[in-house]
């Protein structure tokens, strides 16, 4: 990675970060992936009503909303790429709160996960959204149950596509192999992207529920041609999840190596505002995306 993106490369503490507030066709783009943990509304949605929902209190869905709009107007981003959100219905609620005024479009696809929880979408710019929640397994099984958001965004001086993911959970041991599929799909959408006419910039970013070097991520990681954004942070400081005790880095944000000049800051957002509303902490990257492949942040 180059010297001048590795001295960029600092944590983002309690502190607000540099004023940051573009305009849609600005070539500075703020990316931010999140696991929110449990953003769950006041409604049970299931028929007959059932404990498959979880449902809260309507106070206390108020006081997650708070905390996590809270941090999210910390960081300004022009999209949030979030993860366990009940409905589109959660998301707008903090578009209409917490970040009231900032011009903020909501967009989620309902998957087919158990608990109810999706991957879902703030954008400042228009999104088109691709779902890829008709893959199958080579057994014939769903791949997702949380979609595989294929993000295109609108209004960018050069094509940007987000590959938005909830990879599949290590709590069952025997989904490791799923896990593995769901990286060599992503890798494959990544690599069909970046081939096609237009050439946009590729971005994978989410929660894949496992850490560096680990087997089922080696389909996206092993040969380097995705540049682990996070990979140069302080080890002490790049950590993403916590619980029992640990931490690990287990959200990610990966990059063409070809498109690594474009990234001019990452960071994982720290804070007691964010521990008290995730057991994750959120990705922060910065893109300039108006420089051609292999050209430095700012080169014309």
């Amino acid at each position: 990675m180059p010297r001048v993106l590795a001295a960029a490369l600092v944590l983002l503490a309690c502190a607000p970060p540099t004023a940051y507030e573009p305009e849609a066709t600005t070539p500075a783009l703020r990316v931010v992936t999140w696991n929110v943990h449990d953003l769950f509304d006041e409604v049970d949605e299931t028929a007959p009503p059932s404990d498959a929902d979880t449902v809260l209190a309507p106070a206390e869905v108020e006081a997650k909303l708070a905390r996590v709009g809270g941090v999210l107007s910390r960081l300004r981003a022009d999209i949030y790429i979030l993860q366990e959100v009940e409905n589109i219905s959660l998301l707008q609620r903090l578009a209409d709160g917490p970040l009231a005024g900032g011009g903020y479009r909501a967009a989620l696809r309902e998957g087919f996960d158990p608990r109810g929880i999706d991957v879902g979408v703030l954008s400042r710019a228009p999104v088109r959204w691709v779902s890829h929640l008709d893959d199958r397994t080579p057994g014939g099984s769903l791949l997702w149950a949380r979609d595989l958001a294929e993000i295109h965004l609108d209004g960018a001086p050069r094509p940007v596509v987000i590959l938005a993911g909830h990879f599949v959970s290590r709590l069952d041991p025997t989904q490791d192999g799923r896990r593995q599929l769901q990286a060599r799909r992503a890798r494959e959408l990544a690599d069909e992207l970046r081939d096609t006419a237009e050439h946009p910039v590729v971005l994978v970013a989410g929660d894949l529920n496992d850490v560096p070097g680990s087997p089922a991520l080696g389909p996206l990681l092993d040969d380097g041609a995705l540049v682990d954004l996070g990979s140069e942070l302080p080890q002490a400081d790049a950590w993403t999840w916590s619980g029992g005790g640990a931490r690990e880095r287990i959200d990610y944000a990966l990059l063409p190596r070809e498109d690594e000049n474009l990234v001019t800051r990452v960071e994982v957002a720290a804070g007691p505002d964010v521990t008290a509303a995730s057991d994750h902490r959120p990705v922060v990257v910065d893109l300039w995306v108006d420089a051609e492949p292999g050209l430095s942040a700012g080169t014309r």
